[in-house]
């Protein structure tokens, strides 16, 4: 019978940095872990500077950011709720605390602190990695000598463009924002509901970009008030950070009639503070997050059911001579009504478990009453007079064939019609391409978007360059900032006219008392402080915040992915007390002649044992044992550490940098 083979790889820089899963899924690759942990710590200034240190939207992301980090967070596989480390409230906490907007509670202008990766002395095994647009980073290569400075036209004010001009300006260059609209931040200040979003917090951010030397010109609609080849000749070069305006249409009978809105019309109108008028009953299509804001936005725009409206006054009528309080109580509930319990219902192609919004959108939407129905399909908008008086929908098969595609199927004899005043179509977005026009060298891609270098941002056109949604499509906010970051960094190339690289700085550091809080593990995942859903009005931001003891119980949770259990072969006696001791069975001892691995693992045992791994694979008594270790279960508690006689086991943490350099 042969023996149990076990594949292996010999893990290395880029293991150690895909090993803290929050950081590498995050497209600006904040240390997410650096900043819970410092929360739990007390340590909340830290906390900001690691948050806000890779991205200068730290505030906005704080309330809005899709979180991919928490969707990676090995904290949701371990412990008993299965539940990620709460990542994007926590970094609210700390900006809250020490961003832009925390000076909004003060008399007098807002100031904006230093932000520096030297600025707080580093605690053992707390301090973080950056990556290659760091501000510290930045502002050594600013200090270059010979570099030449630039001047910038940065088209639109959302946010990548604010993450290119935030870049460009602590590299020195001249940067004139041109804003179409008469504020700042795209789509999160037009498509992002009031409820969700801190304008005002926003505000603070953006004025912090401005501080830096940044100008922006309101009310500036490129093509009718200035020309893109005007600035071009007026700017040594210029970003295209028009974004996704224009919502898509759907393509079925009666798609024409009065009351089918695009939800980023409806969303834009609502937080401009126009009237919007949709009736008592929504249908809103689709399945994503944009689906979700404008289907609770349409609750809030004051569309109550016929049937309650009527069951009231009937009531009333009942009560002349009741109580005033009782009247009041009357009165209460009809405006509560009028300001979002109406009748709005959202059907998805998708299944529940297909459908793209957030976790916590899906939630929210059900807890304010939103009726989601999966797995129906629009058939077409049914009407009188011009105006929609239904929807004729139809169950779904499934929507991706076996390849995984996009091609929806649909059960024949299964149509109804869902009866309604307006329909809101979330299926998508494109991009408004009228300020290129004349700027014939800048390709355009067969999905509509401008076609780029995703290494550098630069278009077909040398000078111009482009991110966020226009360039990808519609993605999250965090992934706009990244485009932003790599946008500016390809700008400065062009200016400079030479390359930079990136060297990656590693780093070890051994923690000989590293431990666990007690119980870590049975710390719960508890919800944010929300405001009851009676008191949620269309101005009212629904989301409270954790309080900084909140905030540090939730910090507790952080499995501290950096910090790793190091083995030294040489001072190894095979006593087998850290294999007996570890609770998630993650150690193994075992056979070289019993592992299977790639090259490097070839390498590295000749270079250890002086002869390949295949020579010792003949011998009858095996003579030379490996320790094998699954770090996806070990939850760093360091018991195998302790229990060590020999010292051949030792925690330490892993920290890197990314720095910038020329190439000449």
């Amino acid at each position: 019978m042969s023996p149990e083979r076990y594949p292996v790889i010999v893990p290395d820089q880029v293991y150690y940095r895909q090993m803290v899963k929050c950081q590498a899924a995050c497209p600006v690759l904040t240390d997410a872990r650096g900043y819970v942990t410092a929360v739990a710590q007390g340590n909340i200034e830290l906390g900001y500077q690691i948050a806000r240190d890779p991205n200068p939207l730290s505030t906005i992301c704080g309330r809005i950011c899709g979180a991919p980090c928490e969707v990676a967070c090995r904290r949701g596989s371990i412990g008993p709720d299965h539940e990620p480390v709460a990542i994007r409230p926590l970094k609210r906490v700390v900006t809250e605390q020490y961003g832009p907007e925390a000076f909004l509670r003060l008399p007098g202008t807002i100031e904006v602190p230093v932000i520096q990766n030297n600025g707080v002395q580093p605690v053992s095994g707390q301090d973080f990695s950056t990556g290659p647009w760091s501000r510290h980073t930045l502002e050594v290569l600013a200090a270059q000598p010979s570099r030449v400075l630039g001047s910038v036209a940065v088209i639109g004010a959302g946010p990548s463009s604010l993450a290119t001009a935030h870049d460009l300006a602590v590299l020195g260059h001249r940067v004139e924002i041109f804003e179409a609209g008469p504020k700042s931040g795209g789509m999160i200040r037009y498509g992002v509901p009031i409820y969700r979003m801190d304008w005002e917090a926003m505000d603070s951010e953006v004025q912090a970009i401005v501080d830096l030397g940044v100008n922006i010109h309101y009310d500036t609609r490129i093509g009718e008030t200035i020309t893109l080849e005007e600035l071009r000749k007026d700017f040594d070069a210029v970003f295209l950070g028009i974004g996704l305006m224009q919502g898509r249409k759907l393509n079925v009978e009666g798609s024409d009639l009065d009351g089918v809105v695009p939800a980023v019309d409806m969303l834009l109108n609502y937080n401009l503070g126009y009237q919007v008028q949709l009736g008592k009953r929504v249908v809103v299509v689709g399945g994503g997050d944009v689906a979700m804001d404008a289907a609770r936005t349409a609750l809030r725009l004051g569309m109550a059911s016929q049937e309650q409206e009527e069951a009231l006054e009937d009531k009333e009528a009942r009560l002349d001579e009741e109580a005033d309080t009782v009247r009041t109580a009357l009165d209460v509930a009809r405006t509560a009504l009028r300001l979002g319990v109406g009748n709005v219902r959202v059907i998805a192609l998708e299944s529940w478990d297909e459908l793209p919004a957030s976790r916590f959108e899906l939630e929210e939407a059900e807890e304010e009453g939103i009726h989601i129905t999966p797995r129906l399909g629009p058939v077409r908008v049914l009407g009188e007079k011009g105006r929609v008086t239904g929807l004729e929908v139809i169950d779904v098969a499934a929507v991706f064939d076996d390849v995984g595609r996009f091609n929806p199927r649909f059960v024949p004899g299964t149509n109804q019609v869902l009866e309604c005043d307006s329909v809101i179509l979330a299926i998508g977005q494109t991009a408004d391409l009228a300020p290129l026009k004349g700027a014939e060298d800048v390709e355009i891609s067969p999905r509509g978007l401008v076609a780029i270098n995703q290494e550098t941002g630069q278009t077909s056109a040398k000078d111009v360059f482009a991110g966020g949604d226009v360039a990808y499509g519609p993605r999250m906010i965090i992934h706009a900032v990244r485009d932003g970051h790599i946008a500016a960094l390809g700008i400065e190339q062009f200016i400079q006219g030479r390359s930079l690289s990136t060297e990656v700085a590693a780093t070890w550091e051994e923690i000989p008392d590293h431990e666990m809080p007690q119980d870590w593990l049975n710390y719960q995942r508890t919800r944010v402080p929300f405001l009851p859903v009676d008191r949620r009005t269309g101005l009212t931001q629904i989301e409270l915040g954790y309080s900084e003891d909140e905030a540090a119980v939730q910090g507790l949770r952080c499995l501290e992915c950096s910090i790793n259990t190091i083995f030294d072969g040489s001072k190894c006696i095979l006593c087998n007390g850290c294999v007996d001791v570890c609770p998630w069975d993650c150690l193994k001892i075992v056979s070289v002649a019993s592992l299977e691995g790639d090259e490097v693992f070839e390498q590295v045992v000749a270079a250890e044992l002086g002869s390949p791994s295949e020579s010792w694979a003949q011998e009858e008594n095996p003579s030379v044992a490996a320790m094998l270790k699954d770090d996806t279960a070990c939850t760093r508690c360091a018991l195998c550490a302790v229990r060590c006689p020999t010292g051949a086991i030792t925690m330490e943490s892993f920290r890197f940098e990314e720095i910038l350099m020329y190439q000449d």
